[in-house]
């Protein structure tokens, strides 16, 4: 059962409304729908216990091996992020429908792929431009280090000589 049907099921279990749970929980009610029936999963952690507390249920009922590698996904990498676990969880299934093996096996499976999944996450950061990293605290000392002397508001000239700067034919 996915988190979604487990919410849906909880909810009406205790004859609540969409409404009334997104009330409860702090959120809104698209956001509970999105849950029920787009198969999308809480972001941050914490909302699961606030889930869980308005369902009356425990928080690790509500979170199965896929919904943490999802809330995973989304709080590390974002929504494209999330969207591209969703495409792998989908794909991983459609490897295994119909076949012959287990349950536990299909888990086991599974758990492997995820595994890979965030290898390869870890393997890419290392071929991301450095625009799109998050750690701008890196990205502004690299731009301290490497931007020319000439540039910097410190070393100019207090009179505002440009000292032959070329500023392609543009007045400074």
């Amino acid at each position: 059962m996915t988190f979604g049907e487990k919410v849906r099921e909880l909810r009406i279990k205790n004859g609540y409304s969409q409404d009334e749970l997104a009330a409860m929980t702090g959120v809104t009610k698209r956001t509970v729908r999105n849950w029920e029936t787009e198969g999308k999963y809480p972001r941050n952690q914490a909302l699961y216990a606030r889930i869980a507390s308005a369902l009356g249920c425990n928080e690790e009922y509500l979170r199965g091996e896929q919904e943490l590698f999802m809330t995973r996904a989304a709080q590390e990498y974002g929504t494209r992020g999330q969207q591209q676990a969703q495409a792998f969880l989908d794909s991983t299934r459609a490897m295994f429908a119909g076949g012959d093996l287990s349950p536990e096996d299909i888990d086991m499976i599974g758990k492997h792929f995820m595994e890979m999944f965030w290898e390869a996450k870890e393997n890419a950061k290392r071929f991301t431009p450095r625009k799109y990293l998050d750690n701008a605290a890196a990205a502004d000392d690299v731009t301290k280090d490497t931007a020319p002397a000439g540039n910097d508001p410190a070393n100019a000239d207090p009179a505002g000589n440009d000292h032959g700067n070329d500023h392609g034919g543009r007045t400074v």
